[in-house]
């Protein structure tokens, strides 16, 4: 018996809402990012996932086939999780990928993140194991560049140039 998956991307809810949103917004325009999640023969553990990203428009791509090492044609999902307390939750992406699906094994999504954590995770039974964080960051400049601070005193000084009763302070930044 020969058992072939075929390609899904299922986009529910608020989160398919949103994600359509994004893609209206960002027609006629390529993502700034690409995030590349893979997986092989492994059902514990995605071969390669991003652990940062910065906010804003990004392409996900999930790519499970031979050239990234599934040579069992094993299918995988890349599910960003909805529910859990203390993930972001406005993305919802769920993508199954086979060697033998249409696309061969490769899918890519327009989404927007926003600063904070997802979580993602494998949904097939017994793939418990494959499962991450994505950490995202502000975009935007960071100021690295030190404040400027000065200070003066003025008062009344003695002969050795201590001041004597009250001495006024300013501090400029």
């Amino acid at each position: 018996m020969l058992a072939v998956a075929l390609p899904t991307v299922w986009l529910s809810g608020a989160g398919a809402a949103a994600q359509s949103q994004s893609q209206s917004q960002q027609a006629g325009q390529a993502a700034e990012q690409t995030l590349v999640w893979t997986a092989d023969n492994s059902y514990t553990e995605y071969k390669s996932a991003p652990a940062t990203a910065t906010a804003g428009p990004v392409t996900i791509v999930f790519e499970t086939n031979e050239s990234t090492g599934n040579t069992f044609g094993m299918s995988h999902t890349l599910t960003f999780d909805v529910s859990s307390p203390g993930y972001n939750h406005d993305v919802n992406v769920n993508i199954m990928a086979s060697p033998f699906d249409t696309s061969g094994g490769r899918h890519e999504v327009q989404v927007n993140l926003t600063p904070g954590t997802y979580r993602y995770y494998c949904m097939i039974p017994g793939h418990a194991g494959m499962v991450g964080e994505l950490v995202v960051t502000s975009a935007g400049p960071t100021d690295t560049t030190p404040p400027q601070v000065s200070a003066s005193v003025s008062g009344d000084k003695d002969a050795d140039g201590n001041y004597v009763s009250s001495a006024s302070v300013t501090v400029s930044a």
